[in-house]
């Protein structure tokens, strides 16, 4: 079923919203199309892509706040994208216990065993780079943040492994993809990118890797219910 056109009208208006911020005017902006693939050619899901500018400062945005729960001994979501000084708010929704810890250089933090329903302060990220969070208590409980020093970002989608990024001014651009299995010591994989006033341009990346599944609570471990 095709939108309505109001509803197209407030798609649209709500792009424009965010070019005015970034200072682009919508008739001369690009696209990215970030295609990624695993060592086989398959498509790769949650790859993050990023773009930093290159020769001038990428443009300010608000520091933003967002929220990675505990929800059935599993953090969800797997993986967030902030820019440099946002903030994330690891809340506990289970009926269980939990303690997060991070060995990351870029954001080394822990959250001391809380408990259900608690929320505990936000933890501010100040630096780029992938940080990855734990669970002591349960060894399989991973959360991924990546931190981005730009404001264009975007994480490939479900079946087609592409990563699209709109509203770019004209120019040239350091285009970095990162993949959860690189963990936070490995480095991205990193191309220049020149982005037309007009039109779309593609980049490809060829990750040599095999996506591992996404580690989850044991069947026999509980139903760790939701609280909230």
């Amino acid at each position: 079923m095709q939108p309505k056109p109001r509803a197209l009208s407030m798609l649209f208006r709500r792009g424009a919203l965010s070019a005015l911020v970034l200072g682009v005017s919508l008739a001369h902006a690009g696209t990215f199309l970030g295609v990624a693939s695993d060592r086989d050619g398959v498509a790769l899901v949650s790859v993050v892509v990023s773009l930093k500018p290159i020769g001038r400062a990428a443009p300010t945005t608000p520091a933003q706040e967002i929220t990675v729960s505990q929800e059935n001994a599993t953090f969800k979501p797997y993986i967030s994208v902030i820019r440099v000084g946002s903030s994330v708010v690891f809340a506990n929704r289970d009926n269980m216990e939990h303690h997060i810890k991070s060995f990351s250089s870029s954001k080394p933090f822990e959250i001391a065993v809380h408990k259900p329903g608690d929320t505990p302060p936000p933890i501010r990220f100040d630096k780029e780079g992938a940080v990855v969070a734990y669970c002591i208590l349960h060894d399989w409980m991973r959360a991924y943040v990546y931190v981005a020093d730009t404001p264009w970002f975007s994480t490939t989608e479900v079946n087609t492994g592409i990563a699209r990024i709109e509203n770019l001014p004209a120019g040239d651009y350091e285009a970095i993809a990162w993949h959860p299995d690189l963990g936070q010591y490995k480095p991205p994989l990193t191309q220049k990118v020149t982005v037309p006033a007009t039109g779309a341009v593609e980049v490809t990346f060829k990750f040599d890797l095999k996506a591992r599944p996404v580690r989850q609570a044991p069947k026999n471990f509980g139903s760790g219910a939701r609280t909230k």
